[in-house]
C-alpha cells in the first residue's frame, strides 16, 4: 500500500514536471515547432516515459492549457474574499485577468491555440472553457438581478459573452500589435458594463 501511494506521488510529480516544462517550450517555440523528444529531452526522461503519462502531443497540450489557466487564475487570487457585489468582483478579476496576460504574452498566444489551432482536443477544450466561464458569470449576474443589484432588463447570457468577448478581442488586438493597451481598454469597457448594469441605490 505504502509503495503504491508512493508511486502515486511520484507519478503525480512526474506529471507536473512534463506539463510545467511542455508550457514553456510550447510558449517559447510554439506548439507545432516543438516536439515530445524535445519536451523529454528537457523533462529528464525517455520519449516512451513521457507517452507513459500522456499518450500524445494533443493531450500534453490540454494539460498545458490546462497549466496555463490555473497560473492565471491563482495570480489574480480568485478564490479571495471581496467586499464589493459579486458582480463587480467578477468584472474586477477580469481587469486583473487582462493585466496579468498583459505581463504573459507567449501564455496568451498558446492561450488562444486551442480555439483558433486545428487539434481537436484543444478545440474541444476550448469550448468547453468557453461554455463553463460563460456560465458560472451568467450565473453571477442572474443571481445579482434576483438580489436587485443588477438592473432586471439586463440578460445574464449576454453580458457573459460581451465580457469574454471583450477579453478574447482585446487580447487578438494585442498579439498583433504588441502596443495596444488592452489593459486601459479592458478597465475602461468594464466600468462601463458597472455603469450600465448596477442598480444605484
Amino acid at each position: 500500500m505504502a509503495r503504491t501511494q508512493e508511486a502515486e506521488r511520484a507519478g503525480i510529480k512526474r506529471r507536473a514536471t512534463i506539463v510545467n516544462v511542455a508550457l514553456d517550450l510550447f510558449a517559447a517555440h510554439g506548439y507545432d515547432a516543438t516536439s515530445l523528444a524535445s519536451v523529454a529531452r528537457a523533462a529528464g526522461i525517455s520519449q516512451p516515459g513521457l507517452l507513459h503519462h500522456f499518450h500524445s502531443k494533443e493531450v500534453l497540450l490540454v494539460a498545458v492549457l490546462d497549466e496555463r489557466d490555473q497560473r492565471a487564475l491563482t495570480a489574480v487570487d480568485i478564490d479571495r474574499a471581496y467586499d464589493t457585489t459579486p458582480v463587480e468582483r467578477a468584472l474586477e478579476v477580469a481587469d486583473a485577468m487582462v493585466a496579468w496576460n498583459a505581463q504573459h504574452r507567449e501564455l496568451v498566444r498558446l492561450g488562444h491555440l486551442g480555439a483558433a489551432h486545428n487539434p481537436p482536443l484543444a478545440n474541444a477544450w476550448a469550448r468547453e472553457r468557453t461554455a463553463r466561464f460563460r456560465a458560472q458569470l451568467a450565473g453571477v449576474i442572474a443571481n445579482d438581478i434576483a438580489a436587485g443589484i443588477v438592473r432586471p432588463s439586463a440578460d445574464p447570457g449576454q453580458v457573459s459573452s460581451w465580457v469574454l468577448a471583450g477579453i478574447a478581442g482585446l487580447e487578438s488586438q494585442w498579439l498583433i500589435d504588441e502596443d495596444f493597451d488592452m489593459v486601459a481598454s479592458m478597465c475602461a469597457f468594464t466600468q462601463m458594463l458597472r455603469r450600465d448594469l448596477l442598480v444605484v441605490s
